[in-house]
């Protein structure tokens, strides 16, 4: 892919991942605006420390996972689908429909079985800790219950599970695509190379600014099987399969915007070339 096909391409895919997000950040917004309400009601109820020590977010933490379980869901089937039919094309095949969606269905839940609570937990951990903080500045100010309660359930506040849904709809969102778009590269009968795409903006990461950097990383391509290598500012070694890999660091993966293309391989002839497990190894 060249810089513009990587541009049209990566334009592409951020209209469909908003469609998702809008969907789902409303969703989470909810979710953590009934955690803020549930802490106040605990404060009007059991008093400061009597909240605090009812603090516990497992409650939350099973309601975002079913959350997390619609939205990937939803963005795997959808971006491995478009991404099935997207290498088809570029083969020279019949785009026709195909059966991988209850096995892609049957991957996700797999995936949040063993990731689900991994993926909320630093989110339920920052709700938590920023409910405290409120609880901390209040009685700091000497504030009465009724004025923590009220602080709690400010304009501000409500303006931050906004915040923080937002963030957290994208950063979800663009894994979930990322894990579809490659289970739609590696239903092919054919080989692929990926190619990492980045949002070439202000926003893009890059160092020194940032911990990691993703412009340069824009346009690598390596075999589908292989891993996007990179080096962080305190020369930390990332290895990710694709944009969002949740092996790697949070820094590297919150709030990226960035996505993985693929091109099909082909010989000196220009023939595709197959995986090895089929009969014959290339074909037109």
């Amino acid at each position: 892919m060249n810089a513009k096909e990587r541009s049209t391409y990566w334009i592409k895919v951020e209209r469909l991942r908003k469609g998702i997000e809008r969907k789902y950040e409303r969703d989470i917004a909810q979710s953590i605006s009934r955690q803020f309400k549930r802490f106040a009601n605990d404060i009007k109820k059991y008093g400061v420390d009597g909240a605090r020590s009812r603090l516990g977010l497992e409650l939350w933490e099973n309601e975002l996972v079913k959350i997390f379980e619609k939205l990937y869901k939803e963005t795997v089937i959808t971006f491995g689908n478009a991404t099935y039919r997207l290498l088809k094309i570029q083969a020279n095949q019949k785009a026709d429909t195909f059966g991988f969606n209850k096995e892609w269905t049957r991957d996700v839940l797999e995936f949040l079985s063993q990731q689900g609570f991994v993926l909320v937990s630093d989110i339920t951990k920052t709700t938590k800790d920023k409910l405290l903080s409120i609880i901390a500045k209040g009685t700091e100010d000497g504030l009465s219950i009724d004025e923590i309660v009220k602080l709690i359930m400010s304009d501000d506040n409500i303006s931050y599970t906004m915040f923080r849904a937002k963030r957290i709809a994208r950063t979800e969102v663009m894994r979930a695509s990322n894990i579809g778009a490659m289970k739609g590269a590696e239903a092919h009968s054919f080989k692929v190379d990926k190619v990492w795409i980045s949002a070439r903006d202000l926003r893009t990461r890059r160092i020194p600014r940032n911990e990691f950097d993703h412009l340069r990383l824009d346009g690598v391509t390596v075999d589908l099987n292989e891993t996007f290598n990179t080096t962080g500012k305190q020369g930390e070694q990332v290895e990710a399969m694709q944009p969002g890999d949740i092996t790697q660091p949070a820094g590297f993966t919150i709030n990226c915007r960035c996505t993985v293309g693929f091109v099909p391989k082909r010989d000196a002839r220009g023939r595709l070339i197959m995986k090895p497990n089929l009969s014959e190894a290339i074909i037109e």
